[in-house]
């Protein structure tokens, strides 16, 4: 008996289904490669926010400690285009362009302390933190600052006394990279890196300065 070889091919369905089964693979994989591209460059953005607002950072602390301290507040912002290395002839305008900073030099506010405090007292009255200092609990609003005030409430010192008291001795220094076309919507997006530090000023001596209302002497850019 002779075998009759087959010479049947595919049918015309065989062949879509298999394109479609092919074309839907590719598709995932397309986007799959788009997320990790996202979400690699959103790190990349991160990475380079955190290291300028380092660097930022750094000269305020500088600019405090070379200058001294003033009486007001200052508040500065600006982008890099002009950013680079001097020695090196480096320069990273295209690089950073979508890039914006914003620079607070304050006093330290110890009134927001109370307020915390309070919210705590709020809270845990309303039985959302639990026990109210009960027995075998904390009272919340004592360790956030003596009962919804401050620990120093009963001698009659106020948070905004002892914030005037060390005034001349501490600063904050806040700065903010974001990157975008809009700083609000940067915050609402979470396109931001915030570092804060504090600098303290041993001597108590504190300049005048120029009000800002006048026009501050600029920060660094």
């Amino acid at each position: 008996m002779r075998l009759r070889r087959s010479n049947r091919g595919f049918s015309l369905l065989e062949v879509m289904v298999a394109l479609g089964i092919l074309t839907v693979s590719l598709a995932i994989l397309v986007e799959t490669q788009a997320g990790s591209a996202k979400i690699t460059r959103a790190a990349e953005r991160v990475l380079i926010a955190t290291d300028l607002a380092s660097a930022k950072l750094a000269e305020g602390v500088r600019q405090v400690e070379e200058e001294g301290f003033i009486k007001h507040d200052l508040s500065e912002d600006g982008d890099f285009d002009d950013w680079g290395d001097d020695a090196s002839g480096l320069e990273f305008r295209d690089d950073l362009e979508e890039y914006q900073w914003e620079l607070e030099i304050n006093e330290v506010d110890l009134a927001l302390a109370g307020d915390i405090a309070g919210m705590a007292s709020e809270l845990e009255g309303s039985g959302v933190l639990g026990g109210g200092g009960g027995e075998g609990g904390p009272d919340l609003g004592e360790m956030a600052g003596g009962g919804g005030d401050n620990p120093f409430a009963s001698m009659g010192v106020s948070s905004e006394m002892i914030t005037e008291m060390i005034a001349p001795y501490i600063r904050e220094i806040r700065v903010r990279v974001w990157w975008g076309e809009d700083s609000k919507r940067a915050a609402e997006l979470g396109n931001e890196v915030v570092v804060v530090t504090h600098v303290v000023n041993p001597t108590g001596i504190v300049a005048d300065g120029q009000d800002p209302e006048e026009g501050a002497t600029g920060l660094p850019n």
